[in-house]
């Protein structure tokens, strides 16, 4: 039985690694080759696309995870579930809870992102700050958006809106100008940024923990899903 609208996140076992190597392949990449890194590149968007999940679905006493358009599947026994929790529902709810390796690659990049725009040169073309500045407010974003509880959504609003000045003011140290294009593509992306924040925070996350793995799902509608799965489930141990 297909589980509508839920999407299986790469957070967890081998959709992690995938993301791990996409963005170590689309981000790392143009920095230590030349012009000859465009193939993987672009397989780091592929491997990237095929990190999420395409559906979920019950199949007799499992629930089974689809990933890598389908062709990856991960088979969670339900009697090897130790605890279902929707995240989002939960007053003090956190993904980075319980996927705390999501936020040390986060905090791997911006790390990265800050050396290395600290290291290049003034006077380059803007692109190559705008790269690394693009990378830090990304990864705090999401950071942000994985360590703050689902009750105070306002607080990462407030911290896209901080961005927005610090990026312009490490844009300015490095090349001594702001010009109104430069503006342009700031304010773009903070509101980018905030179009995103409630799209994420309207959304349910339900946690599968199992003793080898835990697991995060989103959808629309938590609450029928997990009566899906408990149904099934004590429907198996009956």
């Amino acid at each position: 039985m297909k589980l509508e609208n839920v999407t299986p996140m790469n957070f967890s076992g081998i959709p992690f690694v995938f993301g791990v190597i996409a963005f170590s392949l689309i981000v790392l990449l143009p920095r230590v080759m030349s012009e000859a890194y465009w193939p993987l590149w672009i397989l780091g968007w592929l491997i990237l696309f095929a990190s999420w999940g395409t559906g979920a679905e019950i199949e007799g006493d499992s629930i089974v995870l689809k990933y890598a358009f389908g062709v990856l599947k991960i088979k969670i026994p339900f009697n090897e579930i130790e605890e279902i929790a929707v995240l989002s529902r939960l007053q003090k709810g956190t993904i980075a809870k319980y996927f705390k390796w999501e936020i040390f690659l986060f905090m791997s990049f911006i790390v990265y992102a800050i050396f290395d725009l600290i290291t290049l040169p003034r006077g380059l073309l803007k692109g190559y700050y705008f790269g690394d500045i693009g990378l830090i407010v990304w990864g705090l974003f999401y950071i942000s958006a994985f360590t703050t509880p689902f009750s105070k959504k306002k607080i990462v609003e407030l911290l896209v809106c901080i961005l927005v000045p610090l990026e312009a003011l490490a844009l300015y140290l490095k090349t001594g100008s702001i010009t109104g294009d430069d503006i342009f593509v700031l304010m773009s992306t903070a509101i980018i940024l905030l179009i995103a924040i409630p799209w994420f925070y309207e959304r349910d996350y339900i946690m599968i923990r199992t003793k080898k793995a835990v697991y995060l799902l989103e959808c629309k509608n938590a609450g029928k899903i997990i009566k899906e799965l408990l149904v099934k489930r004590c429907s198996h141990e009956a």
